[in-house]
């Protein structure tokens, strides 16, 4: 059993532990220096949404000639590498910038051929729209790219980048009775499906008969052609139970993934609160697959800017709760929400005039004393938890003069 033990062994652990578009669009003119075309479509047919919608529309490539590849990455965490544009001028906002050089992630690279590539991009993460009626979308992307061009610094310098052909969309009116079912059906579902680790557990009895077939295997004698065979067949259920277990969690994730963006852009003071409470009570580190990056996108969204801030500023300065990146950012945000329509991505926070700068940095410094001043009421454990964050922020003297003074006093 040699050759068995250790990944049967490691498995065991694991099983314990786990008790064509509707509007007709023209066809963009071919590049003939790229050898590639990208147009506009549909996103499986939908044209139509009610304000508050996640409007998804794709991006579909196609190549003439090898050599190319698409960046197909849609994640959350990441600039968006698209900048959509809208007629009429009207009715929306563009409410986030980030189109900006981004180094790829070689898993998100897709080689291009004959076959279409399709990517789904989410209108939202840097449109909010204002008002109801016909929209006529097009997209200048930055997602085609060949092995020379892995790292782009700016549109100008995107030799590749192309605009796509227009879409039209049409927005109506929610009912608010309706989105706030939303908010509340929405909010379950994403308590529910936190702990993903929890989908595809086996029933008690029927994990108990696998460690029990694990167990009398490890005894078992392999020099015989029975004992082979049993230790050959264990190994097969153990990979299928793996298998099945990971496309479990993967299908919860990517379930909670879609509830957090139906609910990120809607824009009532339920979904508001309930924005607020998502990025709060998400902890600094140990989720793969955080729904805070979501739910701060939908933040430009909400209707009542003020009452957002309140809740934020509220959620930040409470002792009970560790700080964490993710809520100083939306705190951040919010604040700039209240002084102009757009927020500016993390990346170039820093940017601007020497004023400017400063400016930031004197807000970044007084909203890092807002939580200094919370030490002395929080617990042991939330304290050090806190000191630790501070502390990877590097934060200057008001921190160490604090520190001081809680060594004085102790």
């Amino acid at each position: 059993m040699r050759s068995y033990t250790s990944p049967l062994a490691i498995l065991a652990l694991g099983l314990a532990w786990g008790s064509y578009a509707a509007q007709n669009p023209t066809p963009v003119k071919a590049d003939q220096n790229s050898g590639a075309t990208v147009r506009l479509e549909a996103h499986n047919g939908q044209t139509r949404f009610k304000i508050g919608d996640p409007v998804i529309l794709d991006l579909v490539f196609t190549g003439r000639s090898p050599g190319y590849g698409v960046n197909t990455d849609t994640t959350p965490y990441l600039p968006v590498p698209d900048l959509v544009e809208l007629a009429p001028e009207s009715g929306w906002v563009r409410s986030h910038i980030s189109l900006r050089g981004q180094s790829l992630n070689g898993n998100a690279l897709a080689s291009l051929d004959s076959s279409p590539i399709r990517v789904p991009i989410l209108l939202n993460r840097t449109i909010t729209f204002k008002e109801t009626g016909l929209y006529e979308v097009t997209v200048t992307t930055e997602r085609l790219r060949t092995s020379d061009d892995w790292i782009l610094t700016s549109l100008e310098s995107c030799g590749l980048c192309r605009t796509t052909n227009a879409v039209e969309i049409e927005l109506s009116e929610r009912d608010e009775t309706e989105e706030a079912a939303m908010v509340v059906s929405l909010s379950r579902e994403l308590e529910e499906n936190k702990d993903s680790f929890s989908a595809g557990e086996l029933p008690p009895e029927q994990k108990e008969k696998i460690l029990q077939e694990i167990e009398a295997q490890m005894n078992a004698d392999e020099s015989t052609e029975a004992g082979r065979k049993q230790a050959e067949s264990l190994q097969r259920k153990l990979t299928e139970l793996t298998m099945n277990k990971l496309a479990a969690v993967q299908k919860q994730e990517d379930a909670r993934r879609q509830a957090a963006v139906r609910l990120a852009y809607l824009l009532g003071d339920d979904a508001v609160r309930a924005k607020v409470h998502f990025i709060a009570d998400e902890p600094e580190a140990g989720d793969a697959n955080p729904i805070g990056p979501i739910m701060r996108d939908g933040l430009p969204s909400s209707r009542n800017k003020q009452l957002q801030l309140t809740l934020l500023e509220a959620a930040w300065r409470d002792p009970h709760r560790v700080p964490t990146s993710e809520l100083h950012n939306a705190l951040r945000q919010a604040k700039e929400l209240m002084r102009k329509q757009m927020v500016t991505d993390e990346a170039t926070m820093w940017a601007g005039t020497a004023e400017e700068r400063q400016t930031a940095l004197q807000e970044y410094q007084a909203e890092i004393d807002e939580i200094v001043a919370t030490l002395p009421l929080r617990t042991e454990s939330n304290r050090a938890e806190t000191i630790d964050y501070l502390k990877r922020l590097a934060v200057p003297n008001q921190f160490n003069k604090q520190q001081s003074t809680n060594s004085t006093h102790n």
